[in-house]
């Protein structure tokens, strides 16, 4: 109810280090006012903010921990890699939207191999090749479009977003194929399976979130504040392609300040 989708694959990059580090960076942040931080309606967005708190705190997350302490570690890791499999036709749109050629061969690669090799997805058997997963999502590719983001917003339900994004999230959703079987298919069990993905993939996001989550809302100055930094500067990694080691140089206002731990 941040984003834990998306903060759940920033977390599975940079580990918990990374966000320990980001809430001892969070004074200095403090002294960002709401237009340094690209986030004029503050206001409202804390009130939202504090709703998906509330809200998560006494649904999603019990649930989140019963999955994460009860199902066994090769069950998790199967259903996560197969909803990342699943996944697979946006990430190849995308890379081809934005001319990655290269990159969309390795999505490509990865689909097929993981479908067959890897039994449906249960298993990355196309790691073994050295192919990393290619993440893409619309945003990413209106950003290299060159399409700005916007105001920082923070959406019932969906978290920490903006005008961008959320454009994107609704183009993902479209060019979804699953999405469009789930929803017109005559097959009975079409649409109790796509509620079913999507369910899996909130609880496998919030899941890995738990004890990151807990640690950063305890040492941070501003949960709110500490939440916003990481989640903006991640995201302009996200669309320069660029590994949590490397440091962003100037572009669309963003302050790298946290250091990445193995």
């Amino acid at each position: 109810m941040i984003g834990f989708s998306f903060v759940s694959r920033t977390l599975r990059r940079t580990g918990l280090g990374a966000v320990c580090a980001l809430a001892l960076s969070a004074t200095p942040v403090l002294a960002q006012d709401a237009d340094d931080a690209n986030d004029p309606l503050e206001p409202v967005n804390r009130a939202v903010f504090s709703f998906n708190m509330t809200l998560d705190r006494y649904t999603l997350k019990p649930v989140a921990r019963v999955y994460r302490d009860y199902l066994p570690d090769p069950a998790q890791k199967g259903i996560h890699n197969v909803l990342v499999n699943l996944r697979s036709p946006i990430d190849l749109l995308n890379t081809l939207l934005q001319g990655d050629f290269d990159r969309s061969l390795i999505v490509l690669k990865r689909f097929i191999v993981n479908s067959t090799a890897g039994i449906g997805g249960l298993i990355d058997a196309a790691a073994e090749t050295g192919d990393e997963r290619q993440q893409e999502d619309f945003g990413q590719t209106l950003a290299v479009w060159g399409v700005g983001e916007g105001p920082y917003l923070v959406w019932p339900l969906f978290g920490p977003s903006n005008p961008r994004d959320t454009v994107g999230a609704v183009a993902d959703v479209a060019s979804d194929p699953l999405f469009w079987l789930g929803m017109g298919s005559e097959w009975d069990a079409a649409e109790p399976l796509m509620w079913t993905r999507f369910g899996l993939e909130v609880i496998d996001a919030r899941a890995p979130l738990i004890d990151p989550l807990e640690e950063l809302e305890r040492t941070s100055v501003d949960y709110y504040v500490a939440v916003r930094d990481f989640v903006r500067q991640r995201r302009m990694l996200d669309i320069m392609n660029r590994k949590t080691s490397d440091r962003p140089g100037e572009g669309e206002g963003y302050r790298f300040s946290f250091t990445p731990q193995s």
